[in-house]
């Protein structure tokens, strides 16, 4: 069956609290990125160095730990701590199982080998990760928007974009999808609204309104059979859910 909507969703902020990650990594050094409101408010370099509060003393201690061994303590809590919101599980399981959506996560993760961190993250919040039509982490220098504009096709009807940045809304219009932003990622519905100019009735303050919004969205490609699409997908994936990573923790995994 021809796919007809492509849904790319973003990972980090969106589907991930990355905010509650970044701190507990940072703060494992002796370092603190601030409060989470504060956090959101600065530039993306600020982000990860603390605010005017706490820079002076990140700056001092920043050197001592390696970048290599903060990617690596990051990598660790993605894999042992990070959990997809529940309110999108469900719904991802659902499009998964479609045959007329094309989706999966697009997004710029900064621990080492992003892609399995990605799927150990999903997997162990009870998504059909291994079904996904794709889990494209971007590169550093690497922009959205060119990645985006090369993944349409005219096979789709519709490509839609959920996220949580300016800049990936801005990526998304410049390339042709429609977007759904979520204010409670790494950015506020203020900055969303006035420096992204998104507009209001497309920014959604929690992950049960965007979930339910998504929902909303994907009705028309509901699939009406007797038959669990899923179940034809994935055979006996819930039978194994206990054996996707007993052979392996998802560190080992993720550190191969």
């Amino acid at each position: 069956m021809k796919k007809r909507l492509l849904m790319v969703l973003d990972f980090d902020g969106f589907l991930v609290n990355s905010y509650a990650i970044l701190r507990d990594t940072m703060a494992s050094f002796g370092l603190d990125v601030g409060d989470e409101l504060r956090f959101k408010n600065r530039r993306k370099f600020l982000k990860y160095l603390g605010g005017g509060r706490e820079l002076l003393n990140n700056l001092v201690g920043f050197s001592l730990p390696k970048t290599r061994r903060l990617r690596e303590r990051l990598t660790e809590y993605y894999a042992e701590s990070a959990a997809v919101h529940a309110e999108y599980v469900p719904l991802l399981n659902e499009m998964i199982a479609n045959p007329q959506i094309h989706c999966g996560v697009l997004s710029r993760n900064y621990a080492i080998n992003p892609g399995p961190v990605i799927r150990a993250v999903l997997a162990r919040s009870g998504v059909q990760e291994a079904h996904l039509d794709f889990v494209i982490p971007l590169p550093v220098g690497v922009k959205k928007g060119e990645v985006l504009a090369g993944m349409r096709s005219t096979r789709y009807v519709e490509n839609l974009l959920a996220a949580d940045e300016v800049g990936d809304y801005t990526a998304g219009v410049a390339a042709g999808y429609e977007c759904l932003m979520a204010s409670y990622g790494f950015d506020t519905r203020e900055r969303l609204e006035v420096k992204g100019e998104v507009p209001a009735a497309q920014i959604y303050d929690e992950p049960s309104s965007m979930a339910a919004a998504l929902a909303a969205r994907l009705a028309p490609y509901a699939v009406r059979s007797g038959t669990s699409a899923l179940a034809s997908r994935t055979g006996l994936w819930g039978a194994s859910n206990g054996a996707r990573y007993e052979a392996k923790s998802a560190v080992q995994r993720v550190q191969e």
